[in-house]
């Protein structure tokens, strides 16, 4: 869990059996900085911000997946739409595929530049 972030750095505690007190962790691209999300990513947010807004107020705890929460994370947890291409991004598989089909854009490229260069 995030404590405090420096720029694209996290700052949290250790594990309890480790010998540090804190790790430092690299953030994600778009740490603090919404305009690098793409629009599935920005849809996903949108949709989280708007059912923690909805949700304010509630009190108490309720039991989710065996494990007892308070209300508020319950209620958020089950409004909020989950799964693949439920925002419109990709699956994991189309991901796969589209890193597979550049890959082979980026072979072509490097045998253009070591046949211009004469090798």
């Amino acid at each position: 869990m995030a404590r405090l972030g420096i720029g694209r750095v996290h700052i949290s505690w250790a594990v309890p059996w480790s010998r540090r007190p804190i790790i430092f962790k690299q953030g994600a691209p778009w740490t603090g900085n919404a305009a690098a999300l793409s629009v599935p990513q920005l849809k996903a947010c949108l949709a989280l911000a708007e059912e923690a807004t909805s949700a304010y107020g509630t009190m108490g705890k309720l039991s989710y997946k065996g494990v007892s929460m308070p209300a508020v994370a319950v209620k958020v947890a089950e409004g909020v739409a989950k799964g693949p291409k439920v925002h419109g991004g990709m699956t994991r598989r189309e991901r796969a595929e589209q890193s597979h089909r550049l890959a082979g854009a980026r072979i072509a490229a490097l045998r253009s530049l070591i046949a211009a260069k004469g090798g």
